[in-house]
Parts: structure tokens; sequence; C-alpha cells
């Protein structure tokens, strides 16, 4: 089986970076977000790029002066910026999807700006509800966003999302497949979207089913809360060990990024978050399961 494709700032020759994402700091600037990270001891992490959040293009990385102080910010912190986080959902309205593609020009070329040498993916979910009625809509409009891929020299991995159409392996498969296997769209391998759905996925069987076509790879905790899916922390709640993915993605080629991902589900819900504290107890975390597994984390 060959190896799975990686973005340039996913290409690591000896090991699997650990990495988090701003999505669960946005109590606090971009700038103090990146310097708990680095201070924490993360070797690469992601900057949530969704309207209104600190990493907003069109507020907090608009201007060159904006988005050259961040860049310095990153040179001098140790850190590789893995992904950008976006929100790109395929629209079914025409003129909706031209300004989509203008969006994911400026996104592309913001990664470039923010980081020169190594530019990170993009990463994105697709939302609908249902797979069928979805997926020759999502089929159709991927194919004009790798054009823009392709021609910005820019890379994306759409990530299956359990509440989502497309939301389990098989479907980002389906349309990769269809659109020839393209180098610059890969996938995001998340199995907190997997656990508990019926009938029961593992570990092995959806890493065997995602490796060829994964970039990027999340990790969080899931468990059962009043019989619905809860997300957690990485490694609290122990439902799974990511020592398990972490083995089985390395052996089998991946070199790119984990990056623990914080879901609003605790963020925004819960008033006792800290997210100075669940910073540090995702790297605690992530990286005992790097230990365990024996990979390097780089």
């Amino acid at each position: 089986m060959a190896a799975p494709a990686v973005g340039l700032a996913q290409a690591n020759e000896d090991g699997c970076g650990i990495a988090i994402g701003t999505y669960g700091l946005q109590s606090m600037p971009l700038a103090g977000a990146i310097d708990l990270i680095a201070a924490t001891g993360f070797n690469a992490f992601e900057i949530t790029v969704f309207p209104g959040t600190t990493g907003d293009p069109a507020e907090f990385l608009r201007t060159d002066e904006q988005i050259g102080a961040v860049r310095e910010q990153i040179a001098g912190s140790g850190l590789r910026l893995s992904a950008l986080m976006a929100d790109l959902r395929p629209e079914e309205d025409d003129k909706k999807h031209l300004e989509q593609l203008s969006e994911l020009r400026t996104l592309i070329e913001l990664a470039r700006a923010l980081a020169p040498d190594d530019p990170p993916l993009i990463q994105t979910i697709l939302g609908g509800k249902d797979w069928e009625t979805s997926k020759t809509l999502f089929r159709d409009r991927l194919a004009d966003w790798n054009r823009v891929l392709a021609d910005q020299k820019g890379y994306l991995s759409i990530k299956p999302h359990r509440s989502h159409a497309m939301s389990v392996p098989e479907n980002a498969v389906w349309l990769l497949n269809q659109l020839g296997n393209p180098r610059r769209l890969r996938m995001v391998y998340d199995f907190s979207h997997y656990a508990f759905l019926e009938p029961e996925r593992k570990i092995d069987e959806t890493v065997a089913v995602a490796l060829p076509i994964t970039n990027y790879v999340a990790v969080k905790d899931a468990g059962i809360v009043d019989g619905k899916v809860r997300f957690d922390l990485v490694g609290e709640s122990g439902n799974w060990n990511h020592a398990d993915i972490i083995k089985a993605f390395y052996e089998g080629g991946y070199r790119g990024d984990f990056c623990c991902e914080v879901s609003s589900q605790i963020w925004r819900s819960d008033p006792a978050y800290d997210p100075e504290a669940a910073t540090v107890t995702c790297f605690k975390n992530l990286k005992a399961a790097f230990d365990e597994a024996g990979v390097p984390a780089v």
C-alpha cells in the first residue's frame, strides 16, 4: 500500500507532529494562543479561520501588517503551522459557489503568507444531512475546488463528521475516487466521529480505509452522555486508545501531524472551562499516547 500523501507542512521524515488547534483558545488573542501552545511543548498547531474567530482573515489576518506579525511569531516559536481550520461547505447556489472559490483562493494565499516555506493545508467539513442526496453536489463542487488547489498549489483536507452527510471514511473514498484521487485533496481522519456508530466501527477497520487518502489526523475523545455523543479532551474519556491510532497510521507510512481538537461542546458550554488547563491536558495525554505507540514526536 502506498504511503498517504501529505502537504509540505506535514511531511516529516522521522516521526509525526503533536499539534493543537486554536479552536478551543478563542478567549485569548491569537498571539497569546501561539505563545501558550509553544510553551506547553507542542511541535505544531492549527489556526481556526472561521468568521468571528481570532484567525478570521476578514478581521485579524486581513492586512499585511497583521499577517507579518503572526508569521514572525510563528518563525520564532519553534512551531510548525500545520493547518488552517476552515468552514467551506459546498453551496448549491452557483453565485455562492463562486464566492466560495474566491474564499478558498484567499485561504491558500493566507497559508502561503503565514508559512512561506511550509504552507499549511486547509481542513474543512462539508455539512449536509444526507449522503445519498448530497454526494453528487459534493463531487461536482469539489471538482472545482480541486482546480483552484492545482492552480494555486494549495492542499485541502475534507473531514467526515458524524452529524453531516459525509460521515465515514468510505464517503470520502467515494468522492476522491470520483475525482481521480487528486493529490492536493485528501481526508482528515478523526475517530471520535466514527465511535458509537451502528454497526460498531473499529480503529483498525477505519484506519485501513482512510490511510491511503489521509493527510491530517484530528484527535479528541467522545462518550455517551444522556444517550447522546459528547466530545471530550483527548485521552480523558478512555473509550479507546489513541496509541492504537497513532501506531496504525505510523506503521502505514503516515508522517503527518496529529492535532488535538477541543470541541465547542466543551469550550462554549462549560462555564468551568479553562483553556490553559485544557491545552496542558491535551499535550500530556497525546504525548503519552505517542510514547506508548513508540512514535517519535517531531
